[in-house]
């Protein structure tokens, strides 16, 4: 399994719309497109024409579904896979 890091994911979202797939907590998979571009996300805070990230722990990430047009998080550890578009 290939390790990810939370930065290096962030770096990733803030660059491009992803799919990520992630094992969530219930054990289910789960195959999410999504992304940190500003110009995907209505009414986003932004520092130097980067999107904030939420901080809600060292271990999550969280994001802009663009299927859903909301925020959702996952776990870093848990992510099987990312691919570009």
């Amino acid at each position: 399994m290939t390790m990810f890091t939370r930065d290096g994911l962030i770096d990733m979202l803030r660059s491009n719309v992803v799919t990520v797939t992630f094992t969530k907590v219930n054990g289910d998979e789960r195959v999410m497109t999504c992304t940190l571009l500003s110009e995907h996300i209505p009414n986003v805070p932004t520092t130097n024409g980067q999107v904030v990230v939420k901080e809600t722990s060292s271990n999550t990430v969280s994001v802009w579904d663009v299927n859903a047009n909301g925020w959702r998080s996952f776990r870093v550890e848990n992510v099987k896979s990312i691919s570009m578009g």
